[in-house]
């Protein structure tokens, strides 16, 4: 696959690559316009005593990963955006759609994506999506709390991988177009 190969160019190593996903339509992908391109990443990567754990924001505290992906999205440019629940990212990826959005970077779980593949192909929005680092609400069998936007644990970011990925992004002729 070509976009793999983008990645793997750069110092993305070949076994990180598979803990990257793209998905819907990737040639309706385009990345030459300086609009924001959007940030999504879970809330349960929260520290689960922070006060945004169930809200938009991050005090840049640096008690997690989410500090880490803000300060990712300040050096680039784009916007973070954290996702409570299922229905939020339904609501924010029609939002991207109808105001034009080509594309956005994400992260979340493998199992995550998986089971949610069809539905970010019938949304419509073509994305890059990072799988996180250790276990989620799914190997812990509480997927229902998830879904909800109540899961109690606390998810590792790979923020390494998400910098290359989006530095890729940003440092090859292609930009995403959309604004939250």
């Amino acid at each position: 696959m070509k976009e793999r190969l983008l990645f793997l160019n750069r110092q993305i190593m070949p076994d990180e690559s598979n803990e990257i996903t793209l998905v819907g339509d990737l040639a309706a992908m385009d990345f030459t316009a300086r609009q924001a391109i959007p940030l999504l990443l879970p809330y349960c990567a929260k520290d689960i005593a922070c006060l945004y754990r169930y809200q938009e924001g991050c005090s840049r505290c640096g008690q997690c990963d989410i500090n880490s992906a803000y300060a990712i999205a300040a050096r680039y440019g784009l916007q973070p955006v954290t996702i409570q629940n299922y229905e939020m990212l339904e609501e924010t990826l029609e939002k991207l759609k109808q105001q034009g959005c080509k594309g956005f970077i994400g992260t979340c779980c493998r199992r995550f994506w998986l089971k949610h593949d069809a539905d970010f192909a019938r949304l419509g929005v073509p994305g890059i999506l990072i799988n996180v680092e250790n276990c989620t609400c799914y190997d812990l069998g509480k997927e229902q709390a998830a879904y909800q936007g109540s899961f109690s644990k606390q998810t590792r970011l790979k923020t390494r991988l998400l910098e290359l990925v989006i530095d890729t992004i940003l440092n090859s002729n292609r930009r995403f177009i959309c604004e939250i």
